[in-house]
């Protein structure tokens, strides 16, 4: 996938607690203290539907990026959302 190499309008991360991988991207949100909305498919089931709508899978971590042109690009993957998260 290509993303954007604009500024995003917004971001949303879909995880639940016990994923070990959704915890280290939460750890590296964290660290670099990035305005990320949390979006727990476990505790709401909305969010479950939404990312399954959305971005075709319920796979987690996934971080929803929303650009300032409306469009909503889904990226996958802990190291992948690490690394764009990093850039």
């Amino acid at each position: 996938m290509t993303l954007s190499t604009t500024k995003p309008k917004s971001m949303a991360l879909y995880y639940y607690d016990s994923c070990p991988f959704c915890v280290k991207t939460r750890q590296v949100i964290s660290k670099l203290s990035l305005n990320i909305e949390m979006r727990n498919i476990k505790k709401n089931n909305k969010h479950r539907i939404d990312l399954k709508n959305g971005g075709n899978k319920t796979q987690v971590p996934c971080l929803r990026i929303k650009q300032s042109d409306g469009q909503i690009e889904w990226l996958y993957e802990s190291d992948d959302i690490i690394e764009f998260l990093g850039q």
